[in-house]
């Protein structure tokens, strides 16, 4: 009796304990079945993005051409990486997202970054006389902050486009001590610190080297030891040495007429405005520090994305290294940068921590940036802006120009006492021109008022003397403004 009743009741228990569990084995079921369908749905998605981003980038898939690499973050994961094309076309070695190159202007924000870390610190501040730590530098008459170098309103001349004027071409060599060496040299501002903006790399490489006064490190031990080690960015280095080896470097290259693929070599040891050498995936690393300040603070941040303003309180769409603006209806922070043949683009997202960072090996080859955030953002951003870009060239308005009718009166040989270069202007089946024994000859466009184009932004306005006759040329090249020559024969 006992025992039919233990039996008995073992067996309600078993059937009790059946009733029990068949609901949750069917909860199991359906979430493992939602699981594995949205496993499949995601990879799905997965493919569907992977083969899209292919599309865009079908321009630079094979391997007969330069390479570039891709990284998509979201809440600092990789969600996305790819590379297309050779990182070295001698050696026919593919381009990996571990590849390193050459990120030109990109470098920028690190330096902002560092120079904001620096003042937070108290080892500087950011309104610091520059002539505090440079004090061998001359005295213009006018303060130059720290903060006028971040912000582009110096009123220094711009390397680059100054020895340009002189007898540098690209590929040449140029170093970190030609940015001091030129501003020794300049006879005058370009105009009175922070009444203006103009974008200049002179600027950043004078920052590197307060950085090594006031560490008493050397600018690329100091950076790899405060921010690339500590972020984990293992792969980012920066150049110190002309034809420095690079571990996992790429080759950059142009492609000229003919259709032939040539390398651009990247001779400089400029510091501070470019230099830096990384990979996607060690950007990624970085950007994640925008929201995860494993280096620095939230305040860091906040100072590198504050933007600047002129004297007059006029906004300037530039922050301390990086451009931060409203784009397709998301505020976004970014940089595009260009060295030798390198390429590079970093667009950040912060209000939904999303990036996109695109190194390329050539500018001969379209990187589809938009095409990109599209792929990768569509779903924030509205349809129509486009991402500022630093390094774009001018284009001259098309006019319809006056006829000159004294040619003769400009030519003959002019110099520079600040540049110590002379050119000649002649007069050619074409018109005038101006020539220099060991640059280009450049046709110069009477558009009135004494004033020539040279194209591309380039322009010269003439003086005249008590005669009449033109006595001197004040030469805008670019970003170098308000260089003056005389007449010397």
């Amino acid at each position: 009796m006992t025992r039919s009743t233990q039996l008995i009741a073992t067996g309600k228990q078993n059937s009790a304990a059946m009733t029990l569990y068949r609901p949750t084995f069917s909860i199991v079921s359906s979430v493992i079945l939602l699981i594995s369908i949205a496993a499949t749905t995601a990879q799905s998605q997965t493919a569907d993005q992977s083969a899209k981003v292919d599309s865009i980038m079908a321009a630079w898939s094979g391997t007969d051409r330069p390479g570039v690499a891709l990284a998509y973050v979201e809440d600092g994961e990789i969600v996305h990486k790819g590379a297309w094309g050779i990182a070295d076309l001698q050696q026919s070695v593919a381009w990996k997202t571990t590849t390193v190159s050459d990120l030109g202007s990109v470098s920028k924000q690190f330096i902002g970054f560092a120079m904001a870390l620096l003042a937070e610190e108290g080892a500087l501040s950011l309104d610091d006389d520059v002539r505090t730590h440079l004090p061998h530098l001359p005295d213009f008459g006018a303060t130059i902050t720290i903060d006028d170098l971040i912000y582009h309103r110096s009123g220094l001349r711009e390397v680059y486009e100054t020895l340009a004027m002189i007898n540098w071409r690209g590929g040449d060599g140029l170093y970190q001590e030609h940015a001091q060496t030129l501003v020794e040299h300049q006879a005058r501002l370009q105009f009175e610190p922070g009444s203006a903006y103009l974008y200049n790399n002179t600027e950043y490489m004078l920052m590197a080297d307060i950085i090594e006064v006031v560490t008493g490190m050397e600018f690329h031990d100091w950076m790899d030891a405060r921010i690339f080690a500590p972020l984990g960015m293992d792969d980012t280095t920066i150049m110190v040495r002309p034809g420095q080896v690079i571990p996992g470097a790429a080759a950059s290259y142009g492609r000229d007429g003919d259709g032939y693929w040539n390398q651009i070599y990247d001779n400089s040891t400029v510091q501070g405005a470019g230099g830096i050498y990384s990979s996607v995936e060690d950007l990624a690393r970085w950007m994640d520090n925008f929201a995860k300040h494993t280096v620095g603070t939230p305040a860091t941040v906040d100072v590198l994305t504050t933007n600047g303003s002129l004297n007059d309180g006029s906004p300037i769409d530039y922050a301390r290294g990086i451009i931060v603006n409203d784009i397709r209806g998301q505020r976004v922070w970014s940089h595009n940068g260009a060295s030798a043949g390198f390429r590079s683009q970093l667009i950040y997202l912060p209000d939904s921590r999303r990036g996109l960072v695109v190194l390329a090996a050539t500018s001969s080859i379209r990187i589809p940036i938009d095409e990109l955030l599209d792929a990768f953002m569509g779903d924030l951003l509205e349809p129509e802006g486009a991402i500022p870009d630093v390094e774009a060239v001018e284009e001259d308005a098309q006019m319809e120009l006056p006829v000159l009718s004294d040619p003769d009166a400009f030519t003959g040989l002019w110099l520079s006492d600040e540049l110590q270069v002379f050119y000649d202007i002649r007069l050619e089946d074409d018109g005038l021109v101006l020539a220099h024994r060991w640059l280009s000859t450049y046709p110069m466009t009477w558009v009135g008022n004494d004033t020539f184009s040279l194209g591309g932004g380039r322009e010269l306005r003439f003086e005249r003397d008590a005669s009449g006759q033109p006595s001197g040329f004040v030469w805008d090249n670019g970003r170098t403004i308000g260089v003056e020559f005389r007449r010397y024969e």
